[in-house]
């Protein structure tokens, strides 16, 4: 048995690897999409209305009973990080800020929120109850990492330009997707 086996069984991994990839297009929308508005020469009145596109997360419960009642986290999970990563690739093939752009950010809101249902639905199962104190250590502070690496990502658009960090963006998130589908399978109910 290799070192790597024990660690891709351990519940703990798989909860920093999820809390990350919940954290990580948060942070996109809170810190890449602003900035990316303003070098464009958007009016900051219209900056501040991308908050409203974060209402997504406020109105989840909207539909988290329809992704738990559908079960298969991992694969709205993994749905969830490659449309996000297509809206990212939809960002980096395209100059300025085209007309879709408002639709395109809302719904990667609404994609980030579903992602956040079916970690949530997910973790919980996996979990058991003894377990919960050490799982939500480390989901706070994968969450954090995955935000934080947004902003690598934001300042890696010094280097390589919008296109190159819309790129990087979908990279990890399809990277994500991959990690979601690899986690182990949940028990059935």
């Amino acid at each position: 048995m290799s070192a790597q086996q024990p660690l891709l069984r351990s519940k703990f991994f798989w909860v920093a690897v999820l809390y990350f990839a919940e954290g990580f297009p948060l942070g996109i929308f809170y810190e890449i999409f602003p900035v990316y508005f303003r070098q464009q020469g958007v009016d900051l009145r219209d900056i501040g209305a991308l908050s409203l596109l974060g209402l997504a997360w406020t109105l989840k419960f909207l539909w988290a009973p329809a992704v738990d009642r559908f079960r298969h986290h991992r694969r709205w999970m993994a749905a969830a990080d490659l449309g996000m990563g297509a809206v990212m690739i939809a960002f980096a093939a395209s100059a300025g800020l085209p007309h879709w752009v408002w639709a395109a950010i809302a719904v990667f809101a609404v994609l980030s929120a579903t992602n956040d249902i079916a970690i949530d639905g997910y973790t919980i199962e996996l979990l058991r109850r003894d377990e919960m104190g050490r799982g939500n250590g480390l989901r706070i502070g994968f969450y954090r990492a995955g935000m934080i690496t947004s902003g690598l990502v934001l300042m890696a658009s010094d280097l390589f330009g919008w296109t190159g960090a819309f790129f990087c963006a979908a990279a990890i998130l399809a990277a994500c997707a991959g990690a979601c589908l690899l986690a182990p399978a949940q028990a059935a109910r």
